[in-house]
């Protein structure tokens, strides 16, 4: 049987379980989801350790010498790289890349679109340099370093892209045309009966003040306290419930540990929460309330209004542009929960869709155009049958 390595981003979840579509690709290959968190992460490991997702399939890494024994049992390989790139990450590459008859797989899908530097956050930086040299020295060295990794990368054999934008971004001498792994569940939901029949507004929470990707990122200061962030959320949340005549749930990020769960009802102060089923309630929902989160491709695949709220300390972080530049390509609404927290909210106005710009956003940002309507891990491996069959060897 032909073997696949995932080499994950972070720590192995239910949810990476699903999106990497394990119980899909097992059917027709030895698989096994590399977990290098204990070794890359060791701050994250000791915060997810206890909430991995336990099968057969997981193999934790926690030095050179596991990764480098894993190796040497199951060469050769196809390999799925989701890895960030940093000097670990990148000598495992290297290892990988010593057998010639690996298959190097990367995924270019689930993205967002990110603003270019204008002259506005171009000077607020310079600004800042100013202000805090240290800090901005640090982050500027990350940055570099970020760059550096990345082009130290091996080109793929194999690009997965998952859009237009993915598409133009591939150097690999394949490409396999699919769509964003949110597109997945999508496919799984869209024909199955609605869950709630009342109407209400979904808020899509992303991690704002705890998100793991933190961890991986140059930007890895939280753009906004806790003590910031929940209770101005609150008074909006509270203020769009009572305009609007729509309940509000709370769609907390799949991601989110225990301890951060046990808070919300403190910091949600009465606001319903839900987790494990976004893509449900922005399906089952009357409008999207969000900043940018990835799940927004929920919102354009179910055809639903969207609301993108910032406030005076987001737009001052580097999460402030990216709200607005989200927001800017759907022709979305923009409220600030500062500044606009006593203006009245005109539902009808929200509730407008810009139907091109949905359409837009999907072929650039969610599913190649034409792209088969089947699971991506169905595509996948569709492709390896048909192009790699007596080139790995089983």
């Amino acid at each position: 049987m032909k073997k696949i390595l995932i080499l994950l981003p972070g720590p192995f979840l239910k949810r990476d379980y699903e999106r990497f579509g394990i119980e899909t690709l097992k059917k027709n290959f030895l698989v096994k989801a590399i977990d290098c968190t204990s070794w890359i992460y060791p701050e994250l490991w000791k915060e997810y350790s206890k909430i991995v997702f336990k099968c057969k399939e997981h193999v934790v890494i926690s030095c050179k010498r596991d990764f480098l024994t894993l190796l040497s049992q199951i060469n050769p390989v196809i390999v799925i790289d989701s890895l960030h790139g940093d000097k670990k990450t990148n000598w495992m590459r290297q290892q990988i890349k010593k057998n010639k008859k690996n298959l190097f797989v990367e995924l270019r899908l689930n993205f967002i679109p990110y603003p270019s530097s204008n002259i506005i956050e171009i000077s607020r930086k310079l600004f800042n340099l100013v202000l805090k040299p240290k800090e901005c020295i640090s982050k500027i060295v990350k940055i570099l370093e970020q760059k550096y990794y990345n082009l130290r990368k091996p080109i793929p054999d194999t690009n997965i892209v998952g859009c237009l934008v993915g598409k133009k971004k591939s150097k690999a001498k394949n490409n396999v045309n699919a769509h964003c792994m949110d597109y997945d569940i999508y496919l799984d939901i869209k024909n199955k009966p609605v869950n709630n029949n009342n109407s209400y507004a979904v808020f899509i929470d992303e991690g704002m003040c705890y998100h793991s990707d933190y961890f991986y990122s140059f930007n890895s200061k939280q753009p906004i306290s806790e003590e910031e962030y929940y209770p101005l959320l609150v008074k909006f949340l509270n203020k769009f419930e009572m305009e609007t005549k729509l309940s509000v749930l709370f769609a907390i990020h799949p991601k989110t540990p225990n301890h951060i769960i046990e808070k919300f009802p403190n910091l949600l102060q009465g606001i319903k929460y839900q987790i494990g089923n976004t893509a449900e309630l922005v399906r089952d929902s009357n409008v999207v309330l969000l900043h940018q989160s990835t799940s927004f491709s929920f919102a354009v695949l179910f055809n639903k209004p969207s609301v993108f709220l910032t406030s005076n300390k987001l737009r001052n972080s580097w999460i402030g542009p990216r709200i607005d530049n989200l927001a800017k390509i759907l022709n979305g609404k923009v409220i600030n929960m500062n500044n606009d927290l006593n203006k009245p909210l005109d539902l009808q106005n929200l509730l407008k869709i810009d139907e091109n710009k949905y359409k837009n956003y999907l072929d650039q940002y969610l599913k190649v155009p034409n792209s088969p309507d089947i699971p991506l891990w169905e595509i996948f491996t569709d492709f390896i049958k048909k192009n790699h069959s007596k080139s790995i060897i089983k």
